[in-house]
């Protein structure tokens, strides 16, 4: 006799409250159903004898032309220790799956296997083996997202014993950042909708960095519909950098250099000299001809890309980043060519994240995945994994993708046609979007 019954779900803010309150990650709602709208959704929930729900699910459909998949982002949202709970669930995901022809599952579940190198408890992972399911143990090949990810954890922290574990070059970038008095703008669903401009300059932004870095651009809406589907549990942030605020800023370091440099003068001239005063001054004047000078090169690069048309203000930066429970999940960034070295808007866009994870009370910052072997130094994006990992951030191995297959000649014949299917795909996405980007820059 089962212990547990398990039904689909049409309730959407028991299925979310229930993903949150149990460690589920943005992915595991039906916020995530409505920005992945090319997949047909479905939603499970299992309940105890008491009637009291222990587990949740979402399903991803998608038509996959030799039959039909089902994706469970990130896996289920249940105590997987609970081995009679998951088996049980497993038997009736069959059942249903048989029901409307699905091929497979396949689920990425939030199992860690390594942390920093180190082995993970993975027993969890023998719940759903029992269950039916199968572990892909090809860490390159995956259906959707990879199994590593560069992670921050803030419990423990506040935000200034943080930042003295992160790498010497954040805090450099920090003060690039502060030398040019780069600041942010934040906007959510609704305030997004009032400021559509907005949208165009972050789709720019995500443009210039598809073309230097090969990323995969988006569709504009896309971006849109990500802030928007979230409902409030993702935030839109741009960068800027102001050339009126940082002139004004010059002027008045320049206007103090030269009282620093006469108090200096009348020190060194006196017969008592005092050491100390004199030492202190000219620290000063250092951070301040240094912040100068920083801002001579932010100018003469600003000139030879605008010439005397310089905007006066300037998105170097943007990111959508969502919070949920107490996980903040970086999702999307990008920067501008320009000033990029000179003034680090990235580093101040991701401590900007950050503070907000911590001001929000997430215990984790998740930089996001990454492909390959990150320690390898021939692998593409060996850089952008150290840059992540300078963020007192954990290298993150899960157990990667596990499989519930209904038709294995169809889920077979599937995973050979992927990687070909993806290549044509992205070559496709890259055109589509080239062709917006030109066509949208003529209006």
């Amino acid at each position: 006799m089962s212990k547990y019954n398990f039904s689909a779900q049409t309730d959407m803010t028991k299925f979310n409250n229930f993903s949150e309150e149990n460690g589920g990650s943005i992915y595991q709602t039906s916020y995530w159903s409505e920005v992945k709208s090319a997949w047909k959704p479905s939603f499970y929930m299992g309940y105890d004898e008491n009637n009291q729900p222990v587990l949740s699910c979402l399903c991803l459909e998608r038509n996959i032309k030799v039959g039909k998949l089902w994706y469970c982002p990130d896996g289920f949202v249940c105590d997987l220790m609970n081995e009679t709970l998951v088996v049980e669930f497993c038997a009736f995901m069959k059942s249903e799956m048989k029901k409307y022809k699905i091929c497979a599952m396949v689920c990425d579940p939030l199992i860690i296997e390594e942390l920093d190198g180190e082995k993970c408890d993975t027993s969890a992972v023998n719940s759903m083996l029992k269950g039916g399911f199968t572990l892909n143990e090809d860490k390159n090949f995956y259906i959707v997202q990879p199994a590593v990810a560069i992670c921050s954890p803030l419990k423990g922290y506040t935000p200034e014993t943080f930042l003295k574990k992160c790498e010497k070059g954040v805090r450099h970038g920090l003060k690039a950042a502060a030398d040019g008095l780069l600041y942010t703008e934040s906007y959510d669903h609704i305030t997004l909708e009032q400021h559509p401009e907005k949208l165009d300059e972050f789709f720019t932004v995500m443009t210039e960095t598809a073309d230097r870095t090969e990323f995969i651009q988006r569709d504009k809406n896309y971006y849109k519909t990500m802030v928007t589907a979230l409902n409030g549990k993702a935030i839109m942030n741009f960068i800027y950098c102001d050339q009126k605020m940082r002139k004004d800023h010059c002027d008045a370091l320049a206007d103090k250099k030269v009282q620093l440099e006469s108090q200096l003068l009348e020190l060194e001239n006196a017969e008592k000299k005092n050491k100390k005063e004199i030492s202190a001054i000219k620290k000063e004047l250092d951070v301040i001809n240094n912040t100068l000078t920083r801002n001579e090169k932010v100018d003469k690069e600003l000139y030879e890309k605008y010439g005397d048309n310089v905007p006066e203000k300037l998105c170097l930066a943007v990111s959508i980043t969502s919070r949920f429970g107490k996980t903040a999940i970086c999702l999307y960034g990008g920067t501008r060519n320009i000033l990029r070295n000179t003034l680090r808007p990235t580093h101040f866009l991701n401590w900007v994240r950050i503070e907000d994870s911590f001001k929000q009370g997430m215990e984790i910052h998740d930089l996001g995945r990454v492909t390959g072997d990150p320690h390898d130094e021939n692998n593409p994006l060996f850089g952008l994994a150290k840059y992540k990992m300078s963020y007192n951030g954990q290298l993150t191995e899960y157990v990667g993708d596990m499989y519930l297959v209904n038709d294995k000649f169809t889920f077979m014949l599937f995973r050979k046609l992927l990687p070909k299917v993806k290549k044509v795909k992205n070559t496709i996405l890259k055109k589509h979007i080239k062709e917006k980007t030109v066509s949208n820059s003529k209006k």
